[in-house]
């Protein structure tokens, strides 16, 4: 929320500030102070109503981040998984080496640790 509000992303700030005054936790005390950042934002947010910069970011779509890349891979979007960590990779990667844990190789399915070829 802060980040996007500082790089003038005010409607992804907007929508940042919304999803956290929304959580069941903002009510408590212990968090009085983020609540009251959190709807600075969002006034300030809605008055400015623009992004400055473009994002690779839906807002309203399930995604994993791609773990070589760093970039969102969408559920609509083919991808690869490391079995042994879980790990999700762009189809490019299938066959490789995991970069997280060195280990497995991306998209094959096992059951279990499987030793030897």
């Amino acid at each position: 929320m802060g980040t996007a509000f500082k790089h003038k992303n005010f409607i992804l700030a907007a929508s940042f500030a919304r999803r956290l005054l929304e959580l069941p936790d903002m009510a408590s005390e212990r968090n009085a102070d983020l609540r009251v950042k959190a709807t600075k934002v969002l006034q300030k947010s809605e008055q400015m109503a623009r992004n400055e910069h473009t994002l690779n970011y839906k807002e309203n779509t399930t995604f994993y981040i791609d773990c070589k890349e760093f970039v969102p891979i969408y559920s609509e979007a083919e991808s690869a998984k490391c079995s042994y960590c879980g790990s999700h990779y762009s189809e490019s990667m299938k066959g490789m080496v995991c970069t997280t844990c060195t280990f497995s190789t991306v998209g094959v399915q096992t059951i279990g640790l499987v030793t030897g070829s």
